[in-house]
């Protein structure tokens, strides 16, 4: 089995490789068996079902200064859907999770977190701003995953770097964050961030802009 994980995990990355994608990684869905999702579902079945996720990162402005990130998400989709072709001539089972989704638009949930999907895959920790931190590129501003029963050697999460910075949460023009210390991840989101005053889905990009790893990438 370890040996069968090996192979197609060298083979995936060889394949990822050629999608052009700025970052990826893989995660152990087995790791997730608490978490919370936006479909009542028995999880634990779920996950048996597709037991590992492969997470796929753009970064912002990837196809250029005046590209929108619904550009940048169509991108991820085209990526996704090859990754799909190449699982079913496998033999693979095979789920996307686009970013898009909302099974919960009350508490504005999707069916599983990407973030979480991201942080579990080793893709980056969870910022202050709640974004997805990498370290090569800063606060991602894409993501979308595909679940899978393909055998996979996954990745392990990177350790959280946001220190006592605060600058995304002064840089907020609604003033919709909170600074609460955590190094994984907030008990509750809505501790903070006020989803309701977010203007994220209406194009603000403060707390992406004013982020210290965007300029370090």
């Amino acid at each position: 089995m370890e040996e069968q994980k090996i192979i197609e995990t060298v083979n995936l990355r060889n394949f990822i490789e050629k999608l052009e994608i700025d970052i990826y990684g893989f995660a152990d869905m087995q790791l997730l068996k608490n978490m919370k999702t936006g479909l009542p579902i028995d999880l634990e079945k779920f996950i048996n079902m597709f037991p590992f996720a492969i997470v796929l990162g753009a970064q912002y402005r990837k196809l250029g200064k005046k590209a929108s990130g619904g550009r940048t998400a169509l991108f991820l989709e085209d990526a996704a859907f090859s990754m799909l072709e190449y699982l079913e001539n496998k033999g693979y089972k095979q789920l996307i999770i686009h970013t898009e989704d909302e099974f919960d638009p009350i508490n504005r949930l999707g069916f599983i977190s990407l973030k979480i999907l991201a942080k579990t895959a080793g893709l980056g920790w969870q910022g202050r701003s709640l974004l997805i931190i990498s370290p090569e590129f800063g606060p991602l501003h894409r993501l979308i995953a595909i679940l899978t029963d393909i055998p996979l050697q996954t990745n392990q999460a990177i350790k959280n770097e946001c220190g006592e910075c605060r600058k995304c949460i002064d840089a907020c023009p609604q003033n919709a964050l909170t600074f609460v210390a955590f190094n994984d991840h907030p008990i509750s989101r809505e501790d903070v961030l006020d989803i309701k005053t977010c203007l994220g889905d209406n194009g603000c990009l403060a707390c992406l802009l004013s982020c210290p790893w965007l300029k370090k990438s």
